[in-house]
């Protein structure tokens, strides 16, 4: 709001500095003084005079003005006064006070403090009045061409320092990235050596899965996110698993409100949810139980819970899991690739979230978590 305001005032007075008019109010309390100043200055300029300095300083509110001639000695106000009040709602506005000897040391100490661009001695000498307007025209030009360029320089350190800072962040992150990626490629050759001897058509499954997992996280999601229902989409997963349910004897247990909402990307929230219940699904024994949840959390986030009373994980797999290309044969479901809690992750750290297993231990079931 301030550069723009400034803008409009150094393009108004470029405009006049380019022959349009410049308008200039003066207060004197003499009225043959103002017709002589009128007379002598309205060809160039646009000159408004008033005897009484508090509707000049009511015009000077409601219009544009560039510079305010104010004699000193008047019935209602001193004229350093009424500039002293003029420049400190507009600072940009040039003043030129006129004066008899005897205010001098008042009109002086005006001056300097810097209110009053200039003062000129009673009676008036034209020619000097028209060079002192004329410089006080320029200076005023400069001094806001001057702050427009203070404030252009202070934007452009700011963005520059947001710039500087964002891209230390992105190398930072690069950086990090980078060595994830050799450990991954490393990783992943020995989990494809580990499926060389497998069937064909395990590893034509093996093919479709890896193309299906990078296509998601191998890229940068494009999230559209709105808010969610979880109860309608729970009870959507576990109707469509229903079959496997019944099969295993399993009890479900839903703890959620029905007003309970997630802001995410619907198709990618749902797939994470298809993870955490089918995971629980496969992993629980017959006749065990699961259970779903979601409550506020600490942090006034929401936050999902998906537990199992299955076969459980041992402390040292609790974040492993999530990581793709790690998880040994013996411990993912029967036929798996161990890739769907990896994928979880990554789908849950796109939306700025977070997602964690607990567990007491094998045979003791386990719980995930997803907090966004």
């Amino acid at each position: 709001m301030v550069i723009e305001a400034m803008e409009r005032e150094i393009i108004k007075a470029r405009e006049r500095s380019n022959g349009k008019k410049a308008t200039i109010v003066i207060v004197d309390d003499e009225q043959p003084i103002l017709r002589e100043l009128r007379f002598l200055l309205g060809r160039t300029y646009n000159i408004y005079t008033f005897e009484n300095p508090l509707e000049a300083e009511r015009f000077v509110e409601e219009h544009p003005v560039d510079m305010v001639i104010s004699d000193e000695l008047m019935p209602e106000m001193r004229g350093s006064e009424l500039l002293a009040r003029i420049h400190k709602k507009h600072p940009d506005i040039c003043n030129v006070v006129l004066s008899g000897q005897a205010e001098k040391d008042d009109i002086v100490k005006a001056v300097n403090e810097g209110h009053i661009f200039s003062f000129l001695y009673k009676p008036v000498d034209r020619q000097q009045l028209l060079n002192v307007i004329e410089k006080g025209l320029e200076n005023r030009l400069m001094k806001l061409t001057m702050a427009q360029q203070n404030v252009e320089l202070k934007k452009y350190s700011e963005n520059l320092e947001k710039m500087v800072e964002e891209k230390t962040k992105q190398l930072i992150q690069a950086y990090d990235k980078l060595k994830m990626l050799d450990q991954s490629k490393m990783n992943f050759l020995l989990y494809l050596a580990h499926e060389m001897d497998s069937s064909l058509d395990r590893i034509q499954r093996l093919a479709e899965t890896l193309l299906n997992y990078f296509a998601i996280a191998g890229t940068e999601l494009r999230l559209e996110k709105r808010a969610l229902a979880i109860r309608p989409l729970a009870d959507t997963i576990l109707t469509e698993r229903a079959q496997e349910i019944r099969s295993k004897n399993l009890t479900v247990r839903l703890d959620i409100g029905e007003g309970v909402e997630v802001v995410a990307d619907p198709g990618y929230f749902k797939r994470v949810m298809e993870i955490l219940i089918e995971n629980a699904i496969e992993f629980t024994p017959k006749d065990g139980t699961i259970s779903i949840e979601a409550h506020k959390g600490d942090q006034g986030n929401l936050v999902i819970k998906v537990s199992d009373t299955g076969k459980g994980i041992e402390e040292g797999d609790l974040e492993r899991i999530f990581t793709p290309f790690v998880i040994e044969s013996q411990k993912r479901r029967p036929g798996g690739f161990a890739l769907n809690l990896p994928l979880a992750k990554y789908i849950i750290l796109s939306h700025g979230g977070s997602i964690w297993a607990e567990s007491k231990g094998p045979g003791r079931g386990a719980s995930f978590f997803v907090a966004l």
